[in-house]
């Protein structure tokens, strides 16, 4: 069974703010105190972004890159589409399988702002598992995605949005129907993700970049990138108009 308590700081890129969020509790431990985006205000946190989804048992490592890169390039696409600016950084998908997408998580008081937000976090792991059905691989369970860092995000996020927006609505209602709305969004725009995921892959090995906040985001030594401004060019040719920036 689960409860709410609330958050009272979360970490943005480039900002530390006090918010009234909201926070899962399961097994007595908090879920959702602090998360450290692709910046945090020069920091060297040395905080890990690494994924808590487990590896489903049958899956070798090739198809686990391909599957992150999907995952990333969900995230991505949902933002750039809701006006989220990317970061520089991009997205990038590392030898062990593990992957990152960066733009900007600093909502601003505008619920509009914390609702893309909270829809791009949602985003990543719909698009593994639209990929994972289309494929024939097995799909992870809502209660597995739950726990993951993205959802711990949203959730975080969800504590801003405003009286007027939630109309009376409980945070766990507005949270399930922007879970249905964010598997629409990556429904309807699944040729830009495809198209996002294919790139990022066909890209070559390099080494791996350190963050600007020192974040750890993968073991691995060696990475593929998409960067900000090639994803903004590729947007930008199929009528999607996206930016990317330095600094949020």
């Amino acid at each position: 069974m689960s409860r709410f308590l609330p958050v009272k700081s979360l970490v943005y890129c480039n900002q530390s703010r006090t918010v009234e969020g909201l926070c899962r509790m399961r097994r007595g431990a908090r879920a959702c105190v602090h998360y450290t985006a692709c910046e945090d205000s020069g920091k060297r946190s040395g905080r890990s972004l690494m994924t808590e989804l487990e590896i489903i048992e049958g899956e070798d490592l090739e198809k686990r890159i391909e599957i992150a890169a999907y995952h990333e390039a969900g995230h991505a696409a949902t933002a750039a589409r809701l006006g989220l600016r990317l970061r520089t950084e991009g997205i990038m998908v590392a030898q062990d399988a593990e992957g990152l997408a960066c733009y900007c998580k600093r909502p601003d008081s505008a619920d509009r702002s914390v609702e893309a937000n909270v829809l791009a976090s949602f985003a990543g792991c719909y698009a593994e598992n639209y990929f994972r059905r289309k494929l024939g691989y097995r799909e992870r369970g809502h209660e597995e995605i739950t726990w993951s860092l993205d959802w711990k995000e949203a959730r975080g996020i969800e504590g801003r949005f405003s009286w007027d927006y939630l109309a009376g609505r409980g945070i766990k209602e507005v949270h399930e129907s922007l879970e249905t709305r964010a598997q629409e969004l990556v429904a309807a725009n699944w040729s830009v993700v495809k198209r996002l995921a294919a790139d990022l892959l066909n890209r070559e090995w390099e080494p791996k970049k350190a963050l600007k906040s020192g974040a750890r985001w993968s073991d691995a030594d060696m990475a593929k990138y998409l960067l900000g401004h090639e994803i903004v060019a590729i947007l930008g040719g199929i009528g999607i108009n996206a930016t990317s920036v330095q600094e949020c």
